[in-house]
């Protein structure tokens, strides 16, 4: 992914959003509905350095959606709340978030050495400016695997975010990681 945030640097790339090779559009007209309802918000008096929007885990095989990726409620969060959602456990989904000029100006490279989590990384560094700008939307951005590469590395993945948490936010780094994956037990739940 720094090979991206590279290569936008050096061009007049306005996004950047970053999906692998089984990831795709919910919809044919998504990114569309996501730049009107950007653009025709009256409460937001600054572009946004991240759009995030929802993502959905889905069976490749079966096609059934297993479970929803959800940030946080549509609004804009700027850098208090930003930090509290993460501290809270939630995280954007990497595939389901645009990576605006402002984000990118701040922060823009993925830390090496997290082969998993280097976007939870990169979300825990970015929410230390304060002068950060989330959108969040309430619309379906992408369709995920459900079987990409974190799913089948628990430990490694169990150890990177553990790694993230403790050096964004020191002795209380089990708080977000255990509310973490509460979210993503909860989540799991009102699946079924």
């Amino acid at each position: 992914m720094n090979q991206g945030f590279t290569a936008a640097a050096h061009q007049s790339v306005e996004w950047l959003l970053f999906w692998g090779s089984d990831d795709w559009a919910a919809s044919s007209t998504i990114f569309a509905e996501v730049f009107e309802a950007v653009h025709s918000s009256s409460s937001l008096t600054a572009q946004p350095d991240l759009i995030v929007c929802r993502g959905r885990y889905v069976n490749l095989a079966s096609k059934y959606v297993k479970r929803s990726t959800s940030f946080h409620p549509e609004c804009c969060l700027d850098a208090s709340s930003y930090r509290l959602a993460l501290l809270l456990g939630a995280t954007p989904p990497h595939q389901a978030t645009l990576f605006g000029v402002g984000a990118r100006k701040i922060l823009g490279y993925y830390t090496s050495g997290f082969r998993l989590s280097a976007d939870l990384d990169y979300f825990l560094r970015l929410s230390i400016s304060p002068n950060i700008c989330i959108r969040c939307l309430d619309l379906d951005l992408v369709y995920m695997s459900d079987c990409g590469v974190s799913a089948t590395q628990t430990k490694r993945r169990l150890k990177e975010v553990r790694w993230a948490y403790k050096y964004a936010f020191g002795l209380i780094w089990w708080l977000p990681f255990l509310l973490r994956y509460i979210r993503r037990f909860v989540s799991l739940l009102s699946q079924s």
